[in-house]
């Protein structure tokens, strides 16, 4: 009984985690109430992410094994610029102010992000 309690909760954090790296928000599923323009700013905050993270795997990769990880560090920038790109396109569309917080929120977390590695 213990095992499948503690399944369950490794299972549930899993989930939480999961979409926290997705969404950026804490919950357990992720919300189904968010319009589609919401929805594909998130879907960006993870693509942003995911590319800062292969930034650091190459920067890892080259400090441990001595390789050469520079085309892997700059595809992971160009994809950042390219995340950052559709948000000043999409945000000059959308209407809903709270989307363009959200918007302005990533912005600025990209502009942050990209004044660290520079």
């Amino acid at each position: 009984m213990k095992s499948l309690i503690t399944i369950a909760v490794v299972v549930a954090i899993a989930l939480v985690a999961f979409n926290y790296f997705q969404t950026g928000e804490i919950k357990l599923m992720p919300g189904s109430t968010m319009s589609d323009e919401s929805r594909e700013v998130n879907r960006m905050r993870g693509d942003f992410r995911h590319a800062a993270q292969q930034y650091r795997q190459a920067g890892r990769s080259a400090g441990l094994s001595g390789l050469d990880t520079l085309p892997d560090a700059e595809n992971a920038l160009k994809a950042i610029d390219g995340v950052e790109s559709d948000l000043k396109n999409m945000r000059a569309k959308v209407e809903d102010p709270e989307v363009k917080k959200e918007i302005d929120e990533l912005l600025e977390e990209i502009a942050t992000y990209k004044r660290t590695v520079q």
